[in-house]
């Protein structure tokens, strides 16, 4: 999906909390400044502010292994911060496929499926 529907918004001055949808989920990142309405369209493509990023498993490992640690996988910590596990969509421009969204997570150690910790997601201005 290339793009995102937004959900709803709770706004806090300038910034905002935004809920997001792709289709496959819904997630909450953050706005700012915050120009977006409910029912907008937004570019598929979320900023993460990373904490850790590391490989899903080892190339050498058996494959009922690896399909097991390859669940995509986006769980909310607490504000804004997430935890997860996707795909690598295109390691040199550090992108990370999860649940439909397109996540920003900087240098990425591999290709295949990734796990990363974010303190916080952030809606492009659109």
């Amino acid at each position: 999906m290339d793009t995102l529907v937004v959900k709803a918004i709770q706004r806090y001055g300038d910034s905002a909390e935004v809920t997001l949808d792709s289709g496959k989920g819904e997630i909450i990142a953050f706005s700012h400044p915050c120009d977006l309405s409910v029912g907008q369209v937004v570019p598929n493509l979320l900023h993460g502010m990373t904490e850790h990023v590391a490989a899903a498993y080892l190339s050498d490992w058996p494959e009922s292994l690896k399909s097991e640690r390859s669940i995509e996988r986006l769980d909310r910590i607490e504000g804004f911060a997430y935890r997860g596990c996707g795909r690598v969509a295109d390691q040199a421009a550090g992108l990370v496929e999860v649940l439909g969204f397109v996540l920003e997570l900087g240098d990425l150690p591999c290709t295949g499926f990734v796990e990363f910790e974010c303190m916080r997601l952030d809606v492009p201005d659109a």
